[in-house]
């Protein structure tokens, strides 16, 4: 939420999370905000880990609601969609209960790009990295699609295939907009969707503007889901300014490859990767980028699990995700629970054990990061700055 520097002092507001006021009471609506939800902190997206009976859930719940809001039904038409009808869910009550898991939302720049990747682009650095990941206990592996088997790289734990999931998934999910890859709602309650077309946002063909949505194109044959999704094809990744000596010392620190391997950030957060020879967008051929990932899942251990698997991607498995952009970044981590760099990276350490938390059913081995970790804390204070200064101008 930006100020608008025409309206007077008294009237103007500090940019704060658009969840904690802004969307809740759009419209009239008479959405409660569950304490999670901060006034300067992070866009949060939240899924339960197990379902009332025990059994596991890891599905999105959608924080708000319609009801009050006064665009719901047409003029002239009852509001039918009361909290009668449609109750808010008790967030408030399975946070307290441990049950509440966190996603915030990830970088969109660069993605046509991670799209264009080849598997055996992927799978090729892994593999010239299998010495130095031996050394250091890393594993990695892809989450795959169940399909036709292919790479999923989209997503806190790759679950998505593509751009085009991606944002159709957004659109449904987080929106509540159903589309033609996602035409169910997550709430079919008659009383609040009565009036509402079903999908809300399909490829259309008719001869007017009548249903189009006042874009004032007879044709108007993209849907706005799949207009977002080329939107994000084309938007170019973050450059790097690697502009002080202090940075270049970061990263080589960081490593660069297997011949110079630092304290071997590089082996998950791969440096670089080469988009095919072709392509049908001439733009996203042939190029050599950096995004500092190797778009695998990797175990990380009780300290970040979240207990929710997608795909391959268990409890305590996530993406490394990209680098590329980060220096822009305020919150860190899957769940937005930090904004200090250096505590981000030191959660990427966690040791065996959890069966002696009640809240955990799962017993997570060490995380995957732990040797390089160590490394990191065994740098001089002004070696640690080197590689935070590196991160920090990507």
């Amino acid at each position: 939420m930006v100020p608008n520097p025409q309206d007077p002092p008294d009237r103007q507001r500090s940019p704060e999370n658009p969840m904690f006021d802004l969307i809740p009471h759009r419209k009239g609506a008479t959405n409660g905000v569950p304490s999670f939800i901060l006034q300067f902190g992070p866009i949060r997206e939240v899924r339960f880990a197990r379902k009332a009976d025990g059994t596991p859930d890891g599905g999105v719940h959608q924080l708000f609601t319609v009801v009050g809001r006064s665009d719901v039904f047409p003029e002239g038409q009852t509001n039918t969609c009361t909290s009668e009808v449609l109750p808010p869910v008790d967030f408030e009550g399975q946070f307290r209960r441990g049950n509440t898991r966190f996603r915030i939302p990830l970088q969109l720049f660069g993605l046509g790009i991670l799209d264009g990747i080849q598997d055996r682009e992927i799978l090729g650095r892994h593999d010239a990295t299998a010495t130095i990941r031996e050394e250091l206990s890393i594993q990695g592996m892809p989450n795959r699609s169940g399909n036709d088997g292919t790479i999923t790289r989209f997503g806190w734990k790759a679950q998505n295939k593509s751009i085009t999931m991606f944002a159709a998934e957004a659109y449904n999910v987080e929106m509540g907009i159903t589309n033609d890859l996602f035409p169910q709602a997550t709430d079919e309650t008659p009383a609040c969707t009565a009036v509402k077309s079903e999908p809300n946002d399909i490829f259309r063909t008719d001869a007017s503007d009548e249903r189009n949505q006042s874009f004032f194109n007879p044709l108007h044959e993209m849907a706005d889901w799949i207009m977002f999704a080329v939107f994000m094809r084309f938007l170019d990744a973050p450059q790097p300014v690697i502009s002080t000596a202090s940075a270049s010392h970061g990263q080589q620190l960081f490593g660069t490859g297997p011949d110079n391997p630092g304290i071997g950030c590089f082996a998950c957060h791969t440096p670089t990767m080469v988009t095919p020879a072709r392509s049908e967008t001439e733009a996203l051929q042939s190029l050599t980028v950096h995004p500092y990932s190797d778009l695998l899942v990797h175990h990380m251990g009780k300290g970040l699990a979240d207990d929710i698997t997608q795909g391959l991607a268990t409890g305590d498995m996530f993406r490394t995700t990209p680098l590329w952009g980060v220096g822009q970044r305020i919150f860190f981590l899957h769940d937005g629970r930090t904004n200090d760099l250096l505590k981000a990276i030191h959660a990427h350490q966690s040791f065996s054990g959890g069966c002696e938390d009640s809240s955990r059913s799962v017993c997570y081995g060490p995380s995957e990061a732990n040797a390089v970790i160590d490394r990191f804390n065994a740098l001089s204070e002004r070696d640690k700055q080197a590689i935070l200064d590196f991160l920090r101008s990507l």
